[in-house]
């Protein structure tokens, strides 16, 4: 019994009924996952990019750093070089100021001697050397002494032009331009960079003289080396992106190629058009992301944990209510009014709108009864409409009886005024629209004035100025009937006869219609009271229902675009009828 009961309750939900909630929860816990993946992938793409510029950052504060030990050990060189450049001993050797061999050994040894001592004082540099045009060399380095001729390459010979056209300067040159022939190349023993100037220039190259400096590549790359961590390697590049220096193996003298998967960091550097480089594989930050993706994949599965967990107590608290309201909206679709006002729950907000709901339901129940009862008196109203109907057929056959009995006498006139006069009243009867065509309102006038002109005789003439073309329109029913009655209550003449002039006529879709008449004497103050009720629709008495009638039936059928108004011109009362249709 438990377990029936338990599985009946809300942890084991009938699905057809509480399917809803189902989809509540799964749509709660898809939305905050959508949000939270979001935010991951923002994150993980804003810390890969931010590791890449600190990459970039650190690679840029450590070249900045050897770009100005690099400059340091160039400058150095050059001091130490135009030290040199005022001993006799250079100027003796490139002008050949020896005797014998025995002389030019011995200026040699000098030479070596103040070499040694240059690289002494100064251990950035590898090599020191002098040659003259003719190939005739002296070179100290760390290790060994030489001095002899060697031959010097074409490539090498084009260099060391270049430097006697711009002299006084330095031009810096990879090691490599030296080639692998005689002892040059041999005892600089590779150098990285070669520092090359002329100490005098004559008119032949063979008789020219150059000072030549060499830095090995290990001291150049201890200039940069700090920026290499993780696998990553740099290199010096000179002006045409050949790699004068790397702490990679096997690259010298190459010409550098970006490898694919690594981060490119460059670094101009600001004399001699050489240019840093350092090459940062991808994978080396990929384990710090790795390390974020995996932490952060773990603090993704705790929060949809609690996600989950959270969406099943909120739906749990939650849904009870709208539950609740669900039910009562599905015995009102049945028409089931009778329904409970369910419990409340501490939610305001929810238990207000069940309150609501209920309240709404009993209003409407209440509604529903009274109209019904309303149908009923309808109906009731409806039976005494046909027993009323009685009265016109009753008045119908006795106007006939009595029409019979004057024409049985002899007496037309009586019998003409009660054709006249059933003409009249049968339109009123019989046709219960609140519209008909102008033809119908110019006959129903035309009856109507008949019978006038029997009671006044000679004393009315009636004129009606109407275009055939408008007799199809369709007009309101009686509208000119009590404008024209109200003349002979209010206008007619004692002495004089009584004229009166109808106009009908129709303006962009208005129509304008004048019913004028004589007066005996025109009263101006009359005339603004009755125009201040017509504007009111406010009745003062049984002489002014004619006019409010019309006015409040042109209002039901057109608005506010009729008007009724009464004026006075000369010895006339105008009565100006305007509405749009």
């Amino acid at each position: 019994m438990e377990t029936a009961a338990f599985r009946k309750g809300w942890w084991f939900p009938d699905m057809k009924r509480l399917n809803w909630k189902i989809k509540l929860v799964i749509t709660i816990i898809s939305a905050i996952s959508l949000v939270v993946v979001i935010l991951y992938m923002v994150t993980y793409l804003f810390f890969s990019s931010q590791l890449r510029r600190n990459d970039e950052k650190i690679a840029q504060i450590n070249f900045r750093q050897a770009e100005e030990n690099l400059e340091q050990i160039i400058k150095l060189g050059i001091r130490d070089a135009n030290r040199y450049d005022m001993d006799m001993l250079a100027w003796n050797f490139g002008n050949g100021e020896y005797a014998d061999d025995a002389g030019r050994t011995a200026l040699n040894r000098k030479m070596i001697l103040r070499f040694e001592e240059i690289l002494a004082i100064n251990p950035n540099l590898s090599a020191v050397a002098q040659m003259n045009g003719n190939g005739q060399t002296v070179i100290s380095t760390v290790n060994k002494n030489r001095s002899g001729m060697t031959v010097v390459p074409d490539e090498f010979r084009e260099i060391l032009q270049e430097s006697t056209q711009s002299y006084p300067a330095f031009q810096w040159v990879p090691g490599n331009v030296l080639g692998d022939r005689e002892i040059l190349c041999k005892a600089a023993e590779e150098p990285a960079v070669l520092g090359i100037r002329s100490i005098g220039k004559s008119d032949r190259a063979e008789e020219d003289s150059y000072i030549i400096l060499g830095i090995s590549e290990e001291r150049i790359r201890r200039c940069y080396e700090s920026v290499v961590y993780n696998g990553s390697s740099a290199m010096l590049l000179d002006e045409q992106g050949q790699i004068i220096s790397s702490t990679r193996e096997g690259q010298l003298y190459r010409t550098f190629e970006p490898e694919k998967d690594c981060q490119i960091v460059v670094y101009p550097l600001s004399y001699n058009n050489w240019t840093l480089v350092n090459m940062i594989p991808v994978k080396n930050y990929q384990k710090d992301i790795r390390t974020f993706r995996n932490f952060s994949l773990a603090i993704i599965l705790t929060a949809a944990l609690c996600v989950i967990f959270i969406a099943v107590i909120w739906s749990k608290r939650y849904t009870a209510p709208i539950q609740s309201l669900m039910d009562n909206m599905e015995k009102v679709g049945k028409e089931q009014l009778d329904i409970a006002l369910p419990e409340k729950t501490g939610l305001s907000e929810l238990d207000n709108l069940n309150e609501e709901f209920c309240h709404t339901v009993r209003r409407l129940k209440s509604y529903i009864s009274d109209l019904q009862q309303a149908e009923k008196d309808k109906a009731a109203e409806e039976l005494k409409a046909l027993q009323y109907q009685i009265n016109p057929h009753f008045l119908y056959n006795s106007l006939n009886s009595i029409r019979w009995m004057a024409m049985m006498t002899n007496n037309g006139k009586i019998a003409d005024s009660i054709v006249m006069l059933t003409k009249i009243i049968t339109p009123v009867f019989r046709n219960p629209s609140l519209t008909w065509k102008i033809r119908d309102e110019l006959e129903f006038l035309d009856n109507y004035i008949g019978m006038m002109l029997l009671r006044y005789a000679g004393n009315l003439q009636y004129r009606m100025e109407c275009g055939e073309d408008l007799y199809d329109e369709v007009f309101p029913r009686f509208v000119l009937q009590p404008v024209i009655e109200n003349c002979f209550v209010h206008c007619r003449t004692k002495t004089d006869g009584m004229e009166i002039r109808v106009k009908i006529r129709k303006e962009e879709g208005s129509f304008r219609i004048e019913v004028r008449n004589t007066a005996e004497q025109v009263d101006e103050e009359r005339l603004a009271q009755v125009n201040e009720q017509l504007s009111s629709r406010r009745e003062s008495g049984k002489e002014d229902v004619g006019l409010i009638n019309v006015v409040k039936r042109l209002s039901y059928l057109y608005g506010e675009n009729s008007s009724v108004k009464l004026r006075a011109e000369g010895k006339e009362v105008v009565g100006e009828i305007i509405f749009s249709v």
